[in-house]
């Protein structure tokens, strides 16, 4: 009965579907759950077949009457299971209302639980009593555990916590491990009689799961009991029963004897098992095995993930002989490498010699290469970026100059003539400079350029692993083999240096192309906006004026084409700004989270939010979002969006209160706002004029001049044409002839307007002549965009740190290297194609990001360089291959289950970079990974939870850069100071605000150059260092910045100072207690350019203290330490400073009067959140220019303010003043206004909001 009631529930599964496809936008989805209970029924019935089938014996000890009560209570509940289901099917399609009746068909699908559950426990113990004889018929369990492993997954898929999707996901593999190797068996002609031993003990195990799964689907978490159960399961189910284990070995040996062949409708079982194969040995690699035949796995796994590709991506390459398992799974006959047991290894090991072993898996490895080497070559080849070559044979060498004058260092590579490998390549880098700039011309040229810089990684590749403890087997990454190839190059390479075509052909690329700026030159950051007059001035007239409800303006066109340059303009028009009480600005891109989005325009609204609002969900951020607009008229710019939904997800936190409420809307995309929320049709960006071009191009090369240069003149109608009116294109062009001799501008625009191609493609042929003008050192500092999501804000001073700790930086002594750096960034700034999103308050940018076209293109061309690789979501994953001696993966949008499924085996890889919206929902546990990723030099973990710290990270000894979130309980193990190249240090508070304490080890880390603790809630947050001990404690020569320092001014600040001698950059966190008095002497700091001292708020009197300054500082800030304005005087007078912040109750009393102070060289200066009232100059001085050099000035939230000094109105720098909750100052403002107008000086902006 139990077989013949199995065949409704396709019917009823079918009719489900139907109803989903008519009603796919409903919110519950109830039928998906329904459809979830009904696959663990059919599961059930299927296990329940075996059963009642007259040939199958219950065992109950020949007690006849009791097995006919067990028979005919199993064909009861399968009657009524049966009968059930075309009654619930004729329930979903008469009934008018299909999800009230999937409902009740739930409640009524509940009431087989109890049932069915102890039915599972009878099979179970009727299994577990069966001989290894007993009749296991393979298709009915293969049908059986197809129906498990389908419930499995819709598991795992659905939503449930991050430890149960771990142990159910870890269940369904090894599942279908073992269903996957009986298919493959069978699949080469092994026969059921065979298999007894093994089916029977599958059948076990199978019953065992689904019982537990069906257990699992009605509990919304898991009790402890049955947690334990299943995590104990995936234990059992890979065989150590000597009978099975013997009968697993048969089989496999059996099915190298067949040689019959099959077809392309069995190719997927080999797939399925290959996949399988990798997952169970993936398993072997994470949890460690024997260290001699470890490296051996570890090519095995290669090889047979090279084969998988093979079959996936090229099938008409995968004929007979790569097919023939004797080539794949040979080893299995030899019971070593068993894939079903570590026991398996461990016996084999005692009962073999060693080198047998493993001798017997380089065999198999051999044959495996050399299938692959045959059928896919590429697969099997060294692949090294393209870009920076020759820096990267500089770095390399003087890398090889401190290994070999490192003691340690030494004794690692004493077997290995590495002297002579430096030698032999001294050489050859002589050669490259004789060929540079030649690569991209001659195909002779760059075949030896390749082979250079190709040899060059596989140098760095074998010391690097010599110094980790590696054991390489592979012939070519021998020190011997390395040196023989360096001897061929080098002769192909004085060839061609001999050869008398060579001198004209540097000559003749030295003219063309235009190499870095001269040092401490500076970019032209220049914001030229042209065209788009009459849009502007419609969207400012729509925004101020018509309906008083929400109105959406949307703003649409091609990439490139000017969309946020256009709301940017509108955005800050000083019209706008006076109209609206809120404005707030959010980037949405293609991928978002909603709960990134509010807090984007949260803190807009207000730029310090309390520290709760970074906890939230998204409904409580919603909720303040909404509470925070409440009934004032604002303004949202959502600019770049994608789909509908992303409006749809904030539109219920845009309250609509009839006051005249804007959103700007900026999309590719027509049909992403709802029709009845716009004001007026989407403004479709038009192209510029031809003229609209020209004065675009020409503001860019030549800011500030009317007349029309002539060299410019000569290729005017070229460019107009070839940019096809696309603003981004003109730009990016602009780029390219500011770095080239004004000679050369014609070649250039004629090479690209010859092209017939569309005005998007044209910008893609523009940006690969503009890559193609970079100078080699930019161009890995350019693609390392691509590392980061779409429309990521970079942080400048975190970017330089990797681009230093990546090795892109060349050493320019007497320059340190983020000063080098930092003008590498500049220059690409200058090329436009950078975007400085937040400057400095001078000459300097404090974040940056892309356009999506050049970001797009930096993806792309970063994967063609073989520079890094960029994967992101689930659907990426699941398909993604680990190119060999792959050097940079960045995880895009990570979750847990995804990175599980990338199974990541690159042992070459050297930077590693994660990236996660959902950093406190999950944890990590990534101590396997540093098993195998030996090299890594870049590890970027600071948006993922980790559940422990991988104290494994010490085994990264040549990690450079290292970035992690501080979460819960995690603290910063002593072990991690132990790294000896370590430069930068990051640790980045989540939603657990804390300082944290460095351990004694901090001071052996001689590299250090960056130490930085990130909170973007609370800026108080600080290192401790350890003071035990300092005079004998090491100093970290190299530390250039440092944030955040904890001081204790009870202590001796001078010694722990004292430690950090050239610093530049310092952020510190100051300890006082009202009533004392403080001498906070910080003079011993003799690089110190850029200050930043915020006290720890305690409540009471105001605080004594005096600082002492170091002379070099530049720029200053000020938070909390309530001193009377009388101290300015320290300040006043200190000849480098340049910019001044007077922040957060800095300062306290209502009159600042000036009077000895002064401030020569001040350029920026701001003061928020004071109690001041009266900003004066003493009449003794009155005459006085305080501020000769300022160019700015910044009033904000000083409400009680009502008077600044007359004395600006004589600064004939002064340029801008920029005025914010300041509401009493307006006429002192007017006055400096009329006094500047006065002496001439009629440039001034006065901006208030």
């Amino acid at each position: 009965m139990a077989s013949t009631s199995i065949t409704c529930i396709p019917s009823i599964l079918d009719d489900l579907q139907a109803l989903e496809n008519d009603y796919p936008e409903s919110p519950n989805w109830p039928q998906k759950h329904l459809r979830r209970k009904l696959r663990h029924l059919r599961t059930f019935l299927l296990c329940a077949r075996k059963y009642s089938n007259d040939d199958v014996q219950l065992p109950f000890d020949n007690k006849k009457n009791q097995a006919d009560n067990h028979h005919a209570s199993l064909e009861a509940l399968a009657v009524r299971i049966g009968d059930a289901i075309p009654k619930w099917a004729k329930e979903i399609q008469s009934s008018d209302q299909p999800w009230d009746a999937v409902r009740d068909l739930e409640k009524d699908i509940k009431s087989f639980e109890q049932e069915i559950c102890e039915w599972y426990v009878f099979f179970l113990g009727s299994s577990s009593q069966q001989s290894s004889n007993s009749l296991v018929r393979k298709d009915d369990l293969m049908e059986f555990m197809d129906s498990l492993l389908e419930n499995l997954v819709n598991y795992w898929s659905w939503s449930r916590p991050a430890h149960e999707v771990g142990l159910i996901k870890a269940l369904e593999e090894k599942l279908a491990f073992m269903q996957n190797l009986i298919r493959f068996v069978k699949l080469y002609g092994v026969e059921n009689t065979e298999l007894g031993p093994l089916l029977v003990h599958t059948e076990a195990v199978a019953i065992n799961a689904a019982r537990l799964s069906y257990k699992c689907q009605f509990k919304k978490g898991l009790p402890e009991d049955v947690v334990e159960s299943i995590s104990e399961l995936p234990q059992k189910i890979i065989p150590v029963e000597p009978q099975v284990l013997e009968t697993c070995i048969q089989a496999l040996a059996a099915s190298k004897l067949s040689r019959q062949s099959h077809g392309d409708t069995d190719e997927h079982l080999l797939r399925d098992f290959f996949h399988s194969l990798l997952c169970n040995l993936w398993e072997k690699l994470k949890h460690g095995t024997c260290p001699v035949i470890l490296r051996q796995l570890q090519m095995f796994y290669e090889g047979l993930i090279s084969l998988r590709t093979i079959l996936k991506e090229k099938p008409k390459e995968f004929d007979e002989k790569v097919r023939d398992p004797t080539r794949v799974v040979k080893c299995y006959g030899g019971d070593f490498i068993s894939p079903l047991s570590l026991n398996a290894i461990k016996d084999a090991i005692q009962a073999k010699d060693m080198d047998i072993v493993c001798s017997e898996l380089l065999e198999i490895i051999k044959l495996i290469d050399a299938v692959i080497t045959e059928k896919c070559p590429e697969s099997s080849s060294f692949n090294f970026p393209k870009t920076n070559g020759l820096g990267f044979v500089d770095s390399l060498l003087e890398k090889m100059m401190d290994v070999t004058s490192s003691e340690a260092d030494s004794i690692a590579l004493i077997d290995h003539p590495i002297q002579k490998v430096q030698e032999e390549l001294v050489c050859l880098r002589s050669l490259l400079r004789k060929i540079v700039g030649l690569q991209n011309e001659d195909e002779e040229v760059q075949a030896i350029w390749d082979r250079i810089v190709g040899v060059a990684y596989r140098i760095e590749f074998l010391i690097d692993s010599l110094l980790t403890g590696n054991i390489l087997d592979s012939s070519s990454m021998s020190i011997h083999s390395i040196l023989e190839e360096m001897n061929i190059i080098k002769a192909a390479a004085l060839k061609i240096c001999d050869s008398g075509t060579l001198g004209g052909k540097v000559k003749e690329v030295t003219k063309r192309f235009n190499h870095m700026p001269q040092q401490g030159s500076k970019p032209i950051v220049n914001d030229v906006v042209v065209g788009f007059e009459d849009e502007t001035a419609s969207i400012i007239n729509g925004l101020r004026n018509g309906s008083r409800q929400v109105k959406i303006v949307s703003i649409v066109g091609m990439p490139g084409c000017g969309k946020t340059t256009l709301a940017r303009k509108v955005y800050n028009d000083s019209s706008v700004k006076s109209h609206f009480y809120e404005r707030a600005w959010c980037t949405v891109s293609q991928v978002h989270h909603k709960r990134n989005l509010l807090l984007q325009i949260l803190t807009c609204i207000e730029s310090k939010l309390p520290e709760d609002v970074f906890e939230m969900g998204e409904e409580d951020l919603a909720l303040q979002v909404k509470r925070r607009l409440l009934k004032n008229r604002y303004l949202i710019v959502l600019d770049d969006v994608w789909d509908i939904d992303a409006w749809k997800g904030l539109e219920a936190s845009f309250p609509d209160y009839g006051n005249g409420s804007r959103v700007i809307l900026t999309s590719r995309l027509r049909g992403v706002a709802p029709q009845d929320k716009l004001d007026h049709e989407p403004y479709s960006l038009r192209q510029l004029a031809p003229k609209e071009s020209w004065d675009l191009l020409k503001g860019k090369l030549y800011p500030g001049q009317d007349l029309d240069p002539p060299e410019l003149c000569e290729i005017g109608q070229q460019v107009v044409k070839m940019c096809q009116g696309l603003p981004l294109t003109v730009v990016i062009l602009a780029g390219i002839l500011s770095r080239m001799d004004p000679n050369g501008w014609k070649e250039a625009v004629e090479g690209l307007s010859s092209r017939n191609v569309s005005s998007t493609e044209q910008c893609i042929a523009t940006l690969e002549l503009s890559y193609k003008h970079l100078p080699d050192t930019l161009k890995a500092c350019f693609l390392y965009f691509a590392a980061f999501p779409e429309d990521h804000e970079h942080n400048t001073k975190r970017l330089i740190s990797l681009w230093v700790a990546e090795g892109y930086v060349q050493k320019t002594h007497p320059k340190r290297s983020e000063d080098v750096a930092n003008d590498y960034l500049m220059e690409l700034i200058s090329r436009s194609l950078v975007i400085v999103s937040k400057p400095r308050s001078i000459d300097g940018v404090k974040a940056c990001r892309i356009h999506d076209l050049l970001y797009e293109f930096c993806v792309t061309k970063a994967k063609e360089e073989k520079l890094l690789q960029r994967v992101r979501r689930y659907d990426d994953l699941s398909v993604f291959t680990v190119p060999c001696y792959l050097l940079r993966l960045c995880i895009i949008d990570s979750k847990l289950e995804h990175f599980d499924n990338l199974r990541l085996f690159s042992p070459a890889i050297r930077s590693l970079l994660l990236f996660s919206d959902d950093e406190d929902g999950i944890s990590f546990d990534l101590r396997f990974i540093f098993h195998i990723m030996k090299l890594v030099r870049v590890l970027d973990l600071s948006q993922i939870g980790l559940d422990p710290f991988p104290r494994e990270v010490e085994l990264l000894v040549h990690l450079r850069y290292l970035a992690i979130l501080g979460r819960g309980k995690i603290s910063l193990p002593s072990s991690v100071c132990n790294l000896p190249n370590l430069e930068t240090l990051i640790w980045r508070n989540s939603s657990t605000h804390r300082s944290v304490s460095l351990p004694d080890t901090i001071w052996n880390l001689k590299k250090l150059r960056h130490l930085q603790l990130i909170d973007e809630v609370d800026k108080h947050y600080c290192f401790f260092f350890p003071r035990d001990n300092l005079d004998n404690s090491s100093q970290l020569l190299d530390l250039d910045f440092l944030s955040c320092l904890s001081l204790d001014p009870e202590e001796n600040i001078s010694k722990l100072l004292r430690k950090f001698p050239n610093i530049r950059k310092l952020r510190c966190s100051v300890n006082l207690k009202p009533g004392v008095q403080y001498h906070v002497a910080m003079n011993c700091l003799s690089q110190l350019e850029s200050l930043s001292l915020g006290c720890v708020i305690y409540a009471g009197d105001r605080y004594q203290l005096d600082f002492q300054f170091p002379l070099t500082i530049k720029k200053l800030t000020l938070s909390y330490f309530r001193m009377p304005w009388s101290k300015m005087a320290a300040i006043g007078n200190l000849p480098n400073l340049e910019v001044l912040k007077l922040l957060k109750q800095a300062f306290e009393g209502e009159i600042w009067e000036m009077e000895v102070e002064k401030f020569p060289k001040v350029r920026f200066l701001k003061l928020a959140s004071l109690n001041i009232a009266k900003w004066t100059a003493s009449s003794k001085y009155d005459e006085q220019d305080y501020f000769p050099g300022l160019q700015k000035l910044v009033l904000d939230c000083c409400g009680a303010l009502q008077e600044i000094p007359s004395c600006l109105g004589h600064s004939s720098a002064l340029e801008i003043i920029e005025v914010s909750k300041c509401p009493n100052c307006t006429s002192s403002l007017e006055e400096i206004r009329e006094e500047q107008r006065s002496n001439g000086y009629t440039d001034l902006k006065i901006l208030i909001s």
